[in-house]
C-alpha cells in the first residue's frame, strides 16, 4: 500500500455494495455543455497523478484517450513515484501539485481540514451529476461537512484469492485454510502456505478486528488498538503468519502467488487483472470465518479527488478535471469493463443492479458486506504507522503481539 495500503488495499464503503438506490445520470456524451468539460466549446487542460497497478494503469490510459477524443480536453496523466501522499504533501505547498489525483477514500476528512495552505477543493458547483447516480456508502465518501471532494468509481477491500490447481474447495473456517496450508508449507523447498502482506493494517485489519475490536472508532474517536478483542484477533492473523514468505513486503508475497508457490493469497481486487493472467484456474471468495466470526476487512471507496490547485486555475481546467471524473464515474460501460477485468465492484447504482457482476467480483462485494468502511476522520493519519510497526515487531518476533498491540495505542494516543 502504499500499494500497497490501498493498493492494499490504503479500499469501500460500510453499507452494502450492493444497495439498490437511485438511476445513473449520463454525462458528456453528447457534446453538450452537461459535464463533458467541452464547456460550450472550449477545451482545458488538468493534471490527473495516480499510483496504480499496471493493469489498472493501462486500463485508465485507454479511457482518458477515449475521454480526450470526445471532449477535446487534455489529461496529463502522471505517476510522481513514491509513496503519493507525501509527494503531495511537498507538491501542493509549493503550487506544483495536480489538478486530481485517484485513492481511497480515506484522505478526504484528513485534507478536508488542511488550511494553510487547503489541500482539497469543494466542486459542489461544478459538478453536473445526481450524488444519488451512486451508492450510499460511496457518495457519504466523497463529502465531508458538506463539502464534496471527488467522485467515487469503485469500492474495494482484502478477500482471498486462491489457486484451484492447489485447493479442492474454498475454505470456509480459518480451521479449513490452515489444513491446505499446512499441506503446502515447505520454505525450505521455496514452497509457502500463503502469500499475504499481513504487516500492512489495511489487509490485516479483517482478523484483527474479527471479534468486533475497532482499530479506531471514527464516531467516539476512541482508539481500540489494545482492546480485548482487537488482542484476540491478533491470535488468529499470527497464525496466518506462520505461513508467509520470511519478507512481508507486498511485491515478495505477491510473487509467491502468481508464481503457483502458494495455494492462497490475501489481496485486493486491484491485482485481479495482473492475477488472472498469472494463475490459469484462479479463485476468490471471502476472508475464512474465526470462530464464527467473519472479519471486519476494511474497505475503501475509490474518488477522483479535487484538488485545491483547481481553486486559482482556468476554468477550463476546473472543467477537464471535474469533467473527466463525472464522464469517467457516470459511465456504465467503463465500470462494468472495470468490474470485469479489473474486479472493481461498482457504486454506480446502474451497474449494481444490472445482476451482471463475476463471480470474482460478487465474493469482494460479499466481504464489503463482511468489513467496516475505513475511517475517514483526519485522526486515522495517526493510526496506520504505529501500528504497521507493531505487526512488523510481531511478524519478526521482536514482540509479544498484546505488548506491540500496547505501545502502539499508546504512540496514537499520544499523536491524537
Amino acid at each position: 500500500m502504499n500499494e500497497k495500503r490501498r493498493t492494499l488495499l490504503k479500499a469501500v464503503g460500510g453499507s452494502t455494495a450492493l444497495a439498490a438506490l437511485a438511476g445513473c445520470i449520463s454525462t458528456g456524451g453528447d457534446g453538450s455543455d452537461g459535464g463533458d468539460g467541452s464547456d460550450g466549446g472550449t477545451t482545458g487542460s488538468a493534471r490527473l497523478w495516480t499510483d496504480l497497478s499496471d493493469a489498472e494503469d493501462e486500463a485508465l490510459t485507454g479511457y482518458i484517450d477515449q475521454y480526450e477524443s470526445e471532449t477535446g480536453n487534455t489529461i496529463n496523466k502522471e505517476a510522481p513515484g513514491g509513496e503519493l501522499d507525501q509527494q503531495l504533501e511537498t507538491a501542493i505547498p509549493a503550487g506544483d501539485g495536480p489538478d486530481s489525483w485517484i485513492w481511497a477514500h480515506d484522505w478526504v476528512g484528513r485534507f478536508a481540514v488542511r488550511e494553510d495552505p487547503p489541500f482539497l477543493y469543494d466542486a459542489s458547483d461544478d459538478v453536473d451529476v445526481s450524488l444519488d447516480s451512486y451508492t450510499q456508502a460511496a457518495r457519504e465518501a466523497a463529502q465531508f461537512n458538506d463539502g464534496l471532494y471527488g467522485l467515487p468509481f469503485a469500492s474495494e477491500t482484502a478477500a482471498l484469492y486462491y489457486n484451484a490447481d492447489m485447493v479442492d474447495e474454498p475454505p470456509e473456517t480459518l480451521e479449513e485454510m490452515v489444513a491446505v496450508m499446512e499441506e503446502h508449507h515447505d520454505p525450505e523447498n521455496g514452497q509457502y502456505g500463503l502469500s499475504f502482506p499481513g504487516v500492512d493494517p489495511y489487509p490485516a485489519s479483517g482478523f484483527i478486528q474479527a471479534y468486533g475490536g475497532d482499530l479506531f472508532d471514527e464516531g467516539t474517536l476512541e482508539v481500540g488498538v489494545d482492546s480485548d478483542e482487537c488482542k484476540q484477533g491478533m491470535d488468529a492473523l499470527e497464525t496466518l503468519y506462520k505461513y508467509m514468505p520470511a519478507d512481508p513486503g507486498y511485491e515478495s508475497q505477491i510473487v509467491a502467488f502468481s508464481d503457483g508457490l502458494a495455494p492462497f493469497a490475501i489481496n485486493g481486487p486491484w491485482e485481479l487483472g495482473n492475477l488472472s493472467g498469472e494463475v490459469e484456474n484462479l479463485g476468490v471468495t471471502t476472508l475464512p470465518t474465526v470462530d464464527g466470526n467473519h472479519p471486519r476487512s476494511y474497505s475503501g471507496i475509490q474518488l477522483f479527488y479535487f484538488s485545491s490547485m483547481l481553486a486559482d486555475a482556468d476554468q477550463s481546467t476546473v472543467d477537464a478535471a471535474t469533467g473527466l471524473a463525472e464522464w469517467y464515474t457516470t459511465n456504465e460501460e467503463i465500470i462494468q469493463t472495470n468490474a470485469t477485468e479489473q474486479g472493481f465492484i461498482p457504486v454506480l447504482t446502474d451497474v449494481v443492479d444490472n445482476g451482471d457482476l463475476s463471480s470474482e467480483v460478487q465474493a469482494f462485494a460479499r466481504q464489503v458486506d463482511h468489513g467496516v468502511p475505513m475511517p475517514s476522520h483526519p485522526g486515522m493519519n495517526s493510526v496506520w504507522t504505529p501500528v504497521t510497526e507493531a505487526l512488523e515487531r510481531v511478524f519478526n518476533d521482536e514482540q509479544d503481539s498484546d505488548a506491540a498491540l500496547d505501545q502502539a495505542a499508546s504512540e496514537i494516543r499520544e499523536a491524537l
